[in-house]
Order: structure tokens, then sequence, then C-alpha cells
């Protein structure tokens, strides 16, 4: 983030327009980009004047924040050179990861194809694609923020800055499917509020309520990993990926709540009544719970549900099995 931050204020004091970040790996890549300059020598047009070749290690550990990031700092493109001796599954992914970003900046209003994977094996394949690119329209105040480590952290500055100088402002941007951002929908009469999805989610994204039965959301900390969905017993959940740039994107919402149901015994709230009524609905035709004993247990609390069967005398024991020596 400093490099990309320094490289692009000093362009721009230096009176450069237009920027174009042009980021290769430290072997091949490298090598392309300095063919590219000596084709020059040779008849040829050479990298524009505006593209500034920047080294990473490799070009899978290029992401939406260093993309966006770029972005706010000034630049107008970033094009990432693929050699083709990498795993297609990395270019694939760093495609689908620039096609989120330009549709982010697209729907803010700036105008233009900002992110470019090129595919080029030698000098003039690199050098014809760069001079095809037309400069994109950027963000009229670079950002002076500085890029932290973490990239969920990065991003909340990375889409703040364009969204407050956006040309055409947007509250919320619908996303393809695969993208870091969205919300969930909750069908609100298959979930049970069991919480199995809370233990799921690595991101915090969703929470409890200790107040009441409820399911409650963070929008701006889920990466849309979907294994709350994968979770459910109840199927319940579905994935929307978009982007809230509204202020409740960081605010908890609730996605479901429910009358709590009382402990038949003790009255104390142990759970939902649409818990309760489902698990009695499946179990009531089971030969282990036949007669109505055994299902008003299960409508007891832990506690109370020990207590019943200690002072029960009706409740099987070991010492009734046949064959007990």
């Amino acid at each position: 983030g400093r490099r990309l931050k320094t490289l692009l204020g000093t362009y721009r004091e230096a009176g450069g327009k237009d920027a174009c970040l042009l980021i290769h790996n430290t072997e091949d890549g490298r090598a392309l980009v300095q063919s590219a300059g000596r084709h020059a020598l040779r008849g040829g047009k050479g990298l524009p004047a505006r593209a500034i070749p920047v080294e990473a290690f490799h070009i899978a550990s290029i992401g939406i924040d260093l993309l966006l990031g770029a972005v706010c700092y000034g630049a107008s493109q970033v094009a990432v050179l693929s050699t083709g001796r990498e795993a297609e599954a990395y270019a694939e992914a760093l495609a689908e990861q620039m096609g989120h970003a330009e549709t982010i900046l697209n729907a803010l209003g700036y105008g233009g194809r900002h992110f470019e994977l090129i595919r080029a094996e030698d000098p003039a394949g690199l050098e014809r694609a760069l001079w095809d690119m037309q400069p994109a329209r950027t963000v009229p105040v670079a950002a002076s923020f500085n890029l932290p480590a973490e990239q969920r952290g990065a991003l909340d500055f990375e889409l703040d800055h364009p969204a407050q100088h956006a040309p055409s402002a947007q509250e919320q941007i619908a996303l393809a499917r695969g993208a870091p951002f969205g919300t969930l929908e909750v069908n609100r009469q298959a979930c049970t509020l069991c919480k199995a999805c809370l233990g799921a989610c690595p991101e915090g994204a969703l929470l409890d309520s200790p107040e009441a039965p409820a399911l409650k959301f963070i929008e701006r900390n889920c990466v849309q990993c979907g294994l709350c969905a994968d979770t459910c017993p109840e199927g319940a959940i579905s994935l929307v990926p978009r982007l809230l740039l509204a202020p409740q994107a960081k605010q908890a919402v609730t996605l479901n709540e429910a009358e709590p149901f009382n402990c038949v015994r003790c009255g104390k709230p142990f759970g939902t009544r649409q818990l309760i009524d489902n698990m009695l609905g499946k179990l009531s035709a089971h030969s282990m719970f036949a007669g109505g004993g055994a299902l008003r247990r299960l409508q007891m609390c832990a506690d109370c549900r020990v207590i019943d069967m200690m002072e029960s005398k009706d409740e099987p024991s070991i010492l009734d099995y046949p064959g007990r020596k």
C-alpha cells in the first residue's frame, strides 16, 4: 500500500495524468516488461508514458483490496500481466475480483474500464494491449489514508472514499454471485432460531440477542462464504451478494425473531415456540416418545427434564433389561 501511494503521489506531483499501474511478477513478467521497453528501440511503441510497472511476487497476491486501493490513490487503471505460466485458476480468480471491483466503480459513476488482465507472451502483445486501453475516470481527490494490513479493514476505507466523491451516489449496488460483500435472506417460516449459523460464521457477522430469541446480522462483516447457509439444518438461509454503502451496513439488524417458549414445569424460557412445535411434530409418532410424559419432557428446560426423569417411577432402568447378570 505504501508503495502504491508513493508511486502515484510522485507521478501526480510531477504532472502525470491517467496513471496506469502495470503489475507483473518478478520473473518472466519482469523480463517481458523489459523486453517491451527494448522493443521500442526496434521500431515498436514501447510502454505508454502513463504505464507504471510495479512488481509483485505473484499475480495471485493481487486482490480487490489492492485494486480499489490503487484507484483511491489516484490511479486511472490497474493492469495485471499474466504470461500464461501461472495456473489458470489464479487468472480466473483475479478476473472475478476485477469484475466485482469494476461493478462497484461503474455504479458510482466512475466510467470506463479500470481493471484489465493482460494475457501476453511477447513484447508486441503487451505493447498492443496497453496502448489499446483508454483512461478511465478516477477519484477527483486522492486518498490520504494508509492501507491497514488487515484486508477487511482496508476495504472499509477503500469503499468509503470513492463513495464520498462519487459522481453518482448509491446506497446499494447489486453484485454478481461470489462477491465478498452481501446480505442474508432468512426464511422466517423455516428458521427455528437454533443458532447453528452463529457458530459457523467465521467473521462475527451473525449475532445472538440477549434480550429475546432473535438472529442479528452486521452486513459489513459478511464475506458471503456461505458457511451459515450450508450449516442451517432447515435450509432457511440464502446469500444475497450486494454492496450496502448506507450507515446501517455497520449496524446490527434483526433477520429473524420468535416467540420464546417457557418450560412447562418451571416457566423459564429456554427455546422458541416454533422450535418446540417442530420437534414435537417430528417426534410424536416415534416409539421412544409414546405416551404423554415423554413428549411433555421435551417441553421442559434441561434442568427440569433431569428432575422429571429422576422423579418418574416409570422411567426405564438398566436393572429392568433382560439378561442382566
